[in-house]
């Protein structure tokens, strides 16, 4: 009998020891990204390699910036293999990595459920490390969505308990994130505060980037409280550190110092460093910051009199303003998806404690029960009659649960259906408040400059080539504006017929023929064969435009863009194939399936978009017993593929 208990030990201890021998050959690889991947590569497919998991865990934090898709692949399968070796230390860490990644995408949502998974692992389990970034991660949510004075008292939950671990690091970042609230509040005194301690921190523990961020934060918060001098000192500074360097900080550094030379009356130099930033942020493609760049950009040459380049500048700055702009309203929408989530974390939270608190009393019950029976033989009797109160108790319990799931069944589907209208309204009015202020707003100013008489002829012509772009874009877009509506409209009808095809897109060709020759772009047509189609011809038109509009925004100049007919079964394909910018395989794969700012973006001559387009073309052709197929590669050019059912008519 004593044999076996020392047979277990030693058991366990071999593992231990195999265990720190694979931790100590992991840490020999020192971190680099081509080191882990090939570790990953030699273990792939080994679920029970409680290594592997770290080593995920590992390549999701390298790829947060780089690539968050991989990062999120990588954080799902250390959660994955964690959950099945029962590892809650990585399980905690790697709910945390998800919830991070999810922030760097914008997925407020997503990333909340995360943190608030790896925020009850940690409190059930002690992992003091995964709370702290868990709480902080909520409180970079709350920054997302401009809720400063939310943000600020998770900052701190998380520094306290940093403090605790010693972690200089994170310590340093709680400092910088509370400096960063404080410094948006205008509380400028608390903002200086914490920053400073966060500089001083970074120091101390050489985080090189955070050094350089508190740096141009400090210039920033000085330039809000409009100390000039001490505002260029800190930017330079953080553009003269030789620690680090990281092209973001740097570009912001260069506008930081362009905003208060600009405020200083040094408009030449201020030019100078907006052109650099302008330069650096859009290879970046950080929409905030090359707005930024862009408006101090138009400002300086207003000043300097050049009022062609201050158009120019102001131009791109709106339309930079206007991204930002719906991506706001989508942080709002985001908001209230967060604010259920809280609640609906509370409502759980609060029935684990009922679930528990039955627990507890059900041992207690059956612990006194069998005190009771090793005394009494008559409480064998009142057990029994216990069993059977309890079954009817439990019965109805059941009971009460079907009708409760009978009724949330029902409230989940009017919530879907408030959901579906909310995003239908919304989708129109952010159609209305984008697509329509960016084009009048350039007419606006353009008239302005007119008034003023500071263009010349020349100027005026290019102005008023641009009204007649501004125009067409505007009448498009209240085309497909009425036509989402009315398809919108209950007991709208179809109107099926037999239509020639060939006619219908010759006539769509000719409007776009103008659009098309700006462009220098070959159209090609091999249409001149009739066929007929059974369709809604009103349908037909709008789906051929909003293709071949897409077609003509996305290949650049002098591309080419080809019409052709193929037949299948009981169907006519009329194909429209373009040698323009293509998309990705995620972005092919996200078509049709989103709206607004996840798929839209601008053409090669910076043409906006909505992505409306895209639900009416799918809507009316499903609505008229077709198909779609889109086939397209990046870089290579697309072609979409429209099936009709083809008509008797010959």
């Amino acid at each position: 009998m004593s044999l076996k208990p020392k047979r277990i030990f030693s058991s366990l201890l071999l593992i231990a020891v195999m265990l720190f021998i694979q931790l100590a050959s992991l840490a020999s690889y020192g971190q680099p990204l081509s080191d882990l991947i090939n570790h990953f590569n030699r273990f792939k497919g080994n679920p029970s390699d409680s290594i592997q998991v770290s080593v995920c865990n590992l390549l999701a934090e390298k790829y947060f910036y780089i690539n968050p898709d991989s990062s999120i692949t990588f954080g799902k399968i250390a959660l994955q293999s964690a959950k099945n070796l029962h590892l809650n230390k990585e399980k905690a860490k790697s709910y945390n990595t998800i919830a991070k990644t999810y922030y760097i995408r914008g997925s407020y949502f997503e990333s909340l459920t995360y943190a608030d998974s790896a925020l009850l692992i940690g409190k059930e389990q002690g992992f003091k490390s995964e709370i702290a970034t868990a709480i902080n991660t909520r409180g970079l949510i709350y920054i997302g969505q401009n809720r400063f004075n939310q943000a600020i008292p998770e900052f701190s939950k998380a520094l306290l308990l940093n403090e605790q671990l010693k972690d200089s690091a994170r310590i340093a970042a709680n400092y910088f994130n509370i400096g960063l609230a404080y410094d948006e509040l205008r509380q400028f005194e608390n903002a200086f505060l914490n920053l400073k301690k966060a500089l001083l921190v970074a120091k101390q523990c050489k985080d090189g980037h955070l050094n350089q961020m508190s740096l141009n934060r400090i210039g920033e918060t000085y330039y809000h409280s409009k100390n000039y001098k001490k505002a260029l000192y800190y930017y330079r500074s953080a553009l003269g550190f030789t620690g680090y360097q990281d092209n973001w900080e740097k570009g912001f550094a260069y506008s930081g110092m362009a905003q208060v030379l600009y405020e200083m009356k040094y408009y030449q130099q201020a030019l100078d460093y907006a052109g650099r930033s302008f330069i650096l942020m859009k290879k970046l493609n950080t929409d905030w910051d090359t707005e930024r760049a862009a408006r101090i950009l138009s400002k300086c040459y207003a000043k300097l009199k050049n009022y062609q380049k201050a158009y120019e500048y102001q131009t791109i700055a709106w339309a930079y303003g206007d991204t930002i702009l719906n991506e706001k309203k989508e942080q709002e929408i985001n908001y209230l998806h967060l604010q259920d989530k809280k609640a609906e974390n509370l409502e759980l939270l609060s029935e684990n404690e009922r679930i528990r608190q039955v627990v507890r009393n059900n041992r207690v019950v059956i612990s006194l029960t069998t005190l009771f029976s090793l005394l009494l033989l008559a409480a064998l009797f009142l057990l029994r009659r216990n069993i059977v109160r309890k079954n009817i108790l439990n019965k109805e319990l059941k009971n009460r649960n079907q009708e409760i799931e009978k009724q949330k069944e029902e409230i989940q589907l009017q919530r879907e259906e408030l959901v579906s209208l909310n995003k239908t309204k919304d989708r129109v009015l952010s159609v209305i408040g984008h697509d329509l202020r960016s084009p009048f707003a350039s007419v606006l100013q353009a008239l302005e400059l007119i008034r003023n008489g500071v263009l010349d002829e020349r100027d005026q012509e290019i102005l008023f080539d641009d009204f007649q772009r501004q125009i067409a874009l505007v009448s498009e877009l209240i085309d497909n504006l009425l036509a989402w509506a009315s398809s919108q409209q209950s007991g709208g009808e179809i109107k099926y017929s037999n239509i020639n095809l060939s006619e219908v897109a010759q006539k769509v060709l000719s409007l776009y023929k103008s659009s098309s020759e700006q462009k220098k772009q070959q159209m090609i047509c091999r249409c001149e064969e009739h066929v007929y189609i059974e369709a809604d011809e009103n349908h037909v038109r709008i789906i051929l435009q909003n293709i071949l509009s897409n077609a003509i925004k996305f290949t650049p100049q002098h591309g080419t863009i080809t019409l052709f007919y193929t037949l299948e079964k009981d169907f006519v394909a009329i194909h429209i194939k373009d040698n323009g910018r293509g998309m990705s395989k995620e972005k092919l794969a996200a078509l049709f399936k989103s709206s607004g700012m996840a798929i839209t973006e601008k053409g090669t001559d910076l043409e906006p978009g909505t992505g409306l387009s895209l639900l009416l073309i799918k809507q009316f052709v499903e609505e008229n017993k077709g198909r779609i197929e889109v086939k397209s590669e990046k870089d290579k050019g697309s072609e979409f593929i429209i099936y009709f059912k083809a008509s008797q008519k010959d």
